[in-house]
């Protein structure tokens, strides 16, 4: 069964007239009566019951004629489907990304490409930079966001989508909390918490240094584990950490963040590709958030 003996049936069912059926295909009657004669040997049944003077459904042919309208809906479905996906504006689209880009236009970005391409099914994966670097690796990631620096030797293609400058983030009923910007004497007395993540290494190294070269020490305080959960800890009052200015909608609301008085390194977030798994719809994403940024 083939389905062009279902559009011929179809045609036929509706119709009820080989005669018009045949101008309505644009074929020649013979051809379409072999076709139907041929379709209802392979199914076991009689779909028609033909007369010289009418042409009419069997029962079976009844229920065929609904079978048959669902296969070729469901061709027709998958057709556009695979067509609108070689032209990227459907299909599923994994994206990954640091936490620190939420503070971004990354979200309002995402969240205006769908609806844009209602068809695409973006699935978030919220991973650190070397997790999503391994994810790229293995092509189970098309697309991520990850703090520059940690891109190693990869062979990626990357453009820098957001700068931001670090702040410190103290507790809110801290007597610093009362200053406009803050020293690294400031900070001195306050135990640093921070991530036990490799690019938070060498976030320590950085200040250790910073530190080092004003005559103090960094004074190191909890590490954890679990993402996101640093500033959690500042606001209990266990101490200060990093994170980027304009956060302070992603941060506990016991927490306020101040800038330092030093040459710190802006935050760097990449947006990452693997060039050789670019499809369609990857490239629409990648031009719609250049774009986006370009805009703002």
């Amino acid at each position: 069964m083939r389905m062009r003996q279902l559009r011929y049936f179809e045609a036929v069912a509706e119709e009820l007239h080989f005669g018009k059926a045949a101008e309505r295909l644009h074929i020649q009657q013979p051809p379409l009566s072999r076709q139907i004669q041929k379709l209802e040997e392979d199914l076991g049944v009689q779909l028609f019951n033909r007369t010289n003077r009418k042409v009419e459904l069997t029962d079976a042919g009844k229920y065929f004629l609904e079978e048959a309208k669902g296969m070729l809906k469901n061709q027709s479905r998958a057709k556009a489907t695979l067509q609108a996906m070689g032209d990227g504006t459907a299909g599923k689209l994994h994206v990954s990304f640091v936490y620190l880009v939420l503070s971004s236009a990354f979200p309002d970005i995402v969240g205006s490409f769908m609806r844009q391409y209602p068809n695409v099914d973006i699935e978030l994966h919220d991973e650190s930079s070397l997790q999503q670097i391994e994810a790229l690796n293995d092509g189970s990631r098309h697309i991520g966001f990850v703090t520059l620096g940690n891109l190693g030797n990869h062979d990626f293609s990357h453009i820098v989508v957001q700068r931001t400058s670090p702040c410190a983030a103290i507790p809110a009923n801290h007597p610093l909390a009362n200053k406009k910007s803050l020293t690294l004497q400031d900070l001195s007395a306050l135990p640093y918490i921070c991530s036990r993540e490799s690019y938070c290494k060498m976030r320590v190294k950085e200040m250790e240094r910073l530190f080092h070269e004003v005559g103090l020490k960094l004074k190191l305080g909890m590490q954890y584990r679990r993402k996101h959960t640093g500033t959690v800890f500042v606001a209990s009052g266990l101490g200060w950490t990093i994170i980027n200015a304009g956060s302070e909608g992603i941060i506990p609301k016991r927490v306020v963040l101040r800038p330092i008085e030093a040459d710190l390194p802006p935050f760097k977030v990449a947006m990452i590709w693997d060039p050789n798994r670019v499809t369609p719809l990857v490239q629409n994403f990648l031009d719609y958030y250049k774009n986006s940024i370009e805009e703002i």
